[in-house]
């Protein structure tokens, strides 16, 4: 072979390279699913706290930053007299995601057991302003959970819960019929906590598939990576959807390298497996991607300036999910996620800023 030849050779390779890894970015003008699709959510009611605090207050807890965890009533007390709370409103990673979705115009019903006080009247009447069909228990002799979600200068999140009501769900507490009236059940990571939480979300996942419903699986947390793999894990495999940050699913799947973690999900996603509709992987200030078909499509961060990024991830899962779930193309669903995130990311709390109405309606109209 002379040298022309060989140069043209390699030349051929990388041009077919080349060729494939355009491929696998998508133009976003796919549509996944026309809907309407009616989701299913189980999660820990409660009450969040918002409050600016030192990092010197985080390191006192002695918890690792920016996660989610269980603290005794002596302790959750002495932090309320450490902090000054600037925010509060109903909460948990799943009932952030179905308030996302049914904010939107999503067909949401959430399930969780709250306790006999007044928190328990302001979850309900909070989640169901914003669309969502409540189906909470009130448990006799219990409170509803609380939690002091802390932000430091940095705008990471760390978060500290007292459980009540919502640590005592069990199996019984839903008939498996429930499921009937749904086409998907939301599986989120926090719901493997206790041997009543696997039992109920055994028997819902059972429930939802056993009736050709299927799942998503929503990792929520790093802790829950930690704390329930073994659990989140064969569960992630028979579902449709996935989202969760890109840390969460390098430790799930023992994938460090990023560019190899989402060429597996392209397999995953391919037409010649399709052991996922879709993978949802977000990034922080780097963007997100979602993942469908063997191809990829990136979502660029929203450049705002950052002041509070608690239940970033589970909003920006609840509006993508909207999208795809609902007939309208994966750009638009990456845009309803942004509008939303651009909004809760610029202040303290989880609230819905009412001027985001707007976007999220010229969104639906720009295709």
């Amino acid at each position: 072979m002379n040298s022309s030849s060989f140069l043209a050779a390699v030349f051929g390779v990388f041009a077919a390279f080349a060729s494939t890894a355009i491929c696998r970015d998508a133009s976003g003008n796919e549509r996944l699913e026309l809907g309407p699709t009616r989701l299913f959510f189980a999660g820990n009611a409660m009450v969040d706290m918002f409050a600016r605090v030192d990092q010197s207050v985080i390191d006192s807890l002695n918890f690792a930053k920016g996660e989610s965890n269980g603290i005794t009533p002596e302790t959750f007390k002495a932090l309320g007299e450490k902090v000054q709370v600037e925010s509060k409103n109903p909460g948990g990673s799943s009932a952030n995601t179905a308030r996302a979705y049914a904010y939107l115009g999503g067909k949401a019903s959430y399930f969780g057991l709250i306790g006999e006080d007044e928190l328990a009247d302001d979850f309900d009447s909070y989640l169901g302003s914003y669309g969502v069909d409540m189906k909470t228990i009130r448990r006799p002799g219990t409170f509803t959970s609380q939690l002091y979600s802390l932000v430091t200068p940095d705008a990471e999140r760390s978060m500290y819960l007292l459980f009540g009501a919502s640590r005592t769900i069990v199996a019984e507490d839903v008939d498996a019929s429930v499921m009937d009236d749904y086409d998907y059940y939301v599986v989120n990571g926090f719901m493997f906590g206790t041997p009543g939480h696997i039992a109920f979300t055994n028997k819902m996942i059972d429930a939802a598939l056993s009736r050709g419903k299927k799942i998503i699986t929503l990792f929520a947390n790093s802790v829950c990576i930690r704390k329930y793999s073994e659990h989140l894990k064969p569960v992630a495999a028979k579902s449709a959807y996935l989202s969760g940050n890109l840390e969460e699913f390098s430790k799930l799947y023992g994938i460090d390298d990023k560019e190899e973690l989402f060429l597996h999900f392209e397999d995953l996603t391919s037409v010649r497996k399709l052991q996922h509709k879709a993978v949802i992987i977000t990034m922080g200030g780097e963007g997100a991607y979602i993942i469908f078909r063997g191809k990829r499509y990136f979502v660029p961060p929203t450049g705002v300036e950052v002041v509070d990024t608690t239940g970033a991830g589970d909003f920006f899962a609840g509006s993508v999910l909207y999208g795809l779930l609902n007939g309208f193309t994966v750009e638009q669903s990456g845009e309803f996620a942004r509008a939303v995130l651009s909004d809760i990311l610029t202040h303290m709390g989880t609230s819905v800023s009412e001027d985001v109405r707007a976007k999220v309606a010229a969104i639906k109209h720009s295709a």
